[in-house]
């Protein structure tokens, strides 16, 4: 290792402001519980990340062939990575579906309702990484619901509870770290 990498690597491994900080955290997804149907029919939900102070939140969700979500706005940015099956947004039937190996990016303001396609066998799985809030609108455009970080970090555990599931940790906000949320 050349002098200029050592000291790199003394520096961010010195005590200081940065002792204590875990280099990475980790959640095994695959392990997980999901609650199933979260907030909506064909919804199967895992929390991996709530972070109230940032204003977002990480989910894995399975998606049952057919599921159709409710209009809804995003007040920040959402990253969505496709895993399997497909899906779409129907207000935007010129975009290409969403497939596995597919990476969406929405811009902060867009309204949609995600439409998985009925073809699919299996879930539809996709992870999310969303800023902000999730507003679900009603037909007139009215706001009928709030989803952020802080209703799941709520909502998740008691839906798992429900359905007889153990709560794992996930990563939460304020000083990086595992907690149990609820």
């Amino acid at each position: 290792m050349n002098t200029r990498a050592q000291s790199t690597q003394s520096e961010l491994t010195a005590p200081g402001p940065f002792s204590g900080i875990p280099p990475s955290l980790h959640i095994g997804s695959e392990a997980g519980p999901f609650a199933r149907n979260f907030g909506a029919e064909g919804v199967h939900l895992q929390l991996l990340q709530a972070d109230v102070e940032g204003g977002f939140f990480v989910v894995r969700i399975r998606f049952e062939p057919g599921t159709l979500l409710p209009p809804h706005k995003h007040t920040g940015a959402v990253h969505a990575f496709t895993l399997s099956g497909e899906w779409q947004y129907l207000e935007y039937p010129e975009s290409a579906p969403n497939r596995a190996g597919s990476y969406l990016y929405e811009p902060p303001g867009t309204v949609h309702s995600l439409k998985v396609s009925d073809h699919v066998q299996g879930y539809t799985d996709v992870f999310f990484v969303i800023e902000g809030a999730m507003l679900v609108l009603d037909p007139d455009g009215n706001v009928v619901a709030v989803l952020d970080a802080a209703s799941h970090a709520r909502d998740w555990p008691t839906a798992l509870h429900e359905q007889g599931l153990t709560v794992p940790k996930i990563i939460a906000g304020g000083r990086i770290g595992y907690a149990s949320p609820g």
